[in-house]
């Protein structure tokens, strides 16, 4: 059997990594983020308390690392294309909304449940802030070419009703007026400008 190479270590240590987050993720959802040590996460995750401490700092360290993945995922996603005119981008943006939510409902319901703890939240929310700036400055690109007076106001309005809807999409999506708010999306803003 001939050595392992570089590439080969690399692989290795990237899903040893994604175990390790896959673990403390669902440790985390389902104990709470005080509750959730490193003990019980290298437990699920199949890997010594030390070896853990070799891919992730702190337990923080760890959290950050899962959410930053779980979100990139999430607003790697999104897309503006200018090459469409704003109205058809608003359409994609409703579209590429509905398409995560209903491809990723599992995983972003455990995300979310995590993301509202607010200490959580303290700690996630400048890199999580980072991943979503390109979004909105997509968002306030398409909110310009509308013809909107504070087109970064519309672009925080626009993802501000967006995560509301997914909020309720994910909550309770057998009472959830998907056609009604896709409507209405289109009204506020192709219809009526």
């Amino acid at each position: 059997m001939s050595p392992r190479t570089s590439e080969q270590f690399k692989n290795i240590r990237l899903k040893k990594r994604q175990l390790i987050m896959d673990a403390a993720l669902k440790v985390i959802s389902e104990k709470g983020y005080h509750t959730a040590s490193i003990a019980l996460i290298a437990k699920e995750s199949g890997v010594s308390k030390g070896l853990m401490y070799n891919y992730f700092k702190s337990k923080e360290d760890l959290l950050i690392a899962i959410m930053v993945d779980g979100f990139s995922k999430v607003f790697d996603q999104y897309v503006i294309d200018n090459r469409l005119s704003p109205e058809e981008n608003v359409m994609m943006l409703i579209e590429q909304t509905f398409d995560v939510l209903d491809t990723m409902q599992e995983t972003l319901m455990v995300y979310f449940s995590v993301l509202m703890n607010n200490e959580v939240f303290t700690l996630v929310k400048d890199k999580l802030n980072e991943i979503v700036e390109p979004i909105m400055e997509g968002f306030t690109q398409v909110m310009a070419r509308l013809g909107y007076e504070n087109p970064i106001a519309e672009a925080y309005f626009l993802r501000f009703i967006l995560d509301g809807i997914s909020m309720n999409y994910l909550l309770i999506p057998e009472q959830f007026p998907k056609e009604y708010c896709v409507n209405r999306i289109k009204q506020i803003y192709i219809t009526q400008k």
